[in-house]
């Protein structure tokens, strides 16, 4: 069982250091004054300085991306494709999957073939600006570049976990995808233990849905040592009854507690799992329940531009979409 949370996987990089006695206004000439009163700056000199800057540019973005680690690859089929089209049909193979029958003699075989679209997912675009201001070229303000690269990367990647992870967490489930908290056992660890548990045969038991299997755990991380302790393979005192099969059964626990931004006034949240909920998630069909479609990861919009030129005002943009079959293949749980 793989425990997944932010805090295990963060990895915070230092940030590319100028040179001492590096003078911003040494490597550049203002060029001209755009009408929205942005400047477009010219690197000057006969180095490479205008490809270095936009490599450690590059090394900051991806440095954020580090710090906030995207969680939700444990539950989605990912698709990496520049061909994908606007809007992807979603596809069964067949009534119910693919089914191979014996061919008796002067028997025929029969084919699975692709239904119509049950679903669409749009490919969606998204794209954040990253000003430099003329005061970096006016007063040296090299130490404020990489704070705002860096912060590009960290918001790219709390928002793929939040398009992939919020029909999870907003979905309306009913009973049938529902289980209670189980306060039978000897301690509060043994209690979670037995509502996994009671999680794990409900789903496998829905009549119209099952959903046998593997599992995935979303929870929040208020929950997650509990959780832990109770899927843990050590005996432990005040647990009497410890399933290993339940335990085998959930190939991962990912803990997602959402995310916080700020742009000058503007705050954006995206809330993560509440305290006391929990979502088991099962990958039997992971490759119709849960997909990920990925057109264009995040690039600096004209990155094939003249790279002489420096622009004060700078585009980071993205295409993807997701689909996800919440109600087909999930069960909420409640922990209190």
């Amino acid at each position: 069982m793989k425990i997944i949370a932010r805090d295990l996987m963060t990895n915070r990089k230092p940030h590319a250091q100028f040179p001492d006695k590096f003078n911003m206004a040494d490597h550049v000439k203002e060029l001209a004054v755009q009408p929205n009163g942005h400047r477009v700056y010219e690197f000057v000199g006969t180095n490479d300085f205008g490809a270095a800057w936009q490599e450690r540019q590059r090394f900051e973005v991806d440095a954020g991306r580090d710090e906030e680690p995207l969680l939700y690859q444990a539950i989605y089929s990912e698709i990496r494709d520049p061909n994908l089209p606007k809007n992807v049909d979603i596809n069964r193979i067949g009534p119910g999957g693919v089914v191979f029958d014996e061919v008796l003699e002067g028997g025929e075989v029969k084919f699975a073939s692709v239904e119509s679209s049950e679903a669409t997912v749009r490919i969606r675009h998204y794209g954040v600006g990253l000003e430099y201001s003329k005061d970096l070229v006016v007063f040296n303000e090299l130490w404020s570049v990489p704070l705002v690269e860096r912060q590009v990367g960290i918001a790219y990647n709390a928002l793929l976990n939040h398009i992939h992870l919020n029909p999870i967490l907003t979905a309306a489930y009913a009973a049938a995808n529902q289980t209670a908290f189980n306060a039978t056992g000897d301690s509060t660890v043994e209690d979670y233990l037995l509502t996994i548990e009671d999680a794990v045969t409900n789903s496998r038991a829905d009549q119209t849905n099952p959903r046998r299997g593997p599992y995935v755990l979303l929870c929040s991380s208020s929950d997650l040592f509990t959780i832990e302790k109770a899927l843990t393979r050590e005996v432990q005192q005040g647990l009497a009854q410890q399933s290993q099969t339940v335990r085998n059964a959930i190939r991962a626990v990912v803990a997602y507690d959402g995310w916080t931004g700020t742009r000058g006034n503007l705050t954006t949240t995206y809330a993560g799992v509440s305290a006391g909920t929990a979502y088991l998630i099962s990958l039997q069909y992971q490759g119709q329940d849960f997909q990920s479609y990925m057109k264009q990861d995040l690039m600096q919009d004209g990155e094939e531009r003249d790279v002489s030129r420096f622009m004060t005002q700078v585009v980071w943009d993205t295409y993807f979409g997701a689909y996800a079959n919440p109600l087909r293949a999930v069960e909420e749980i409640s922990f209190s």
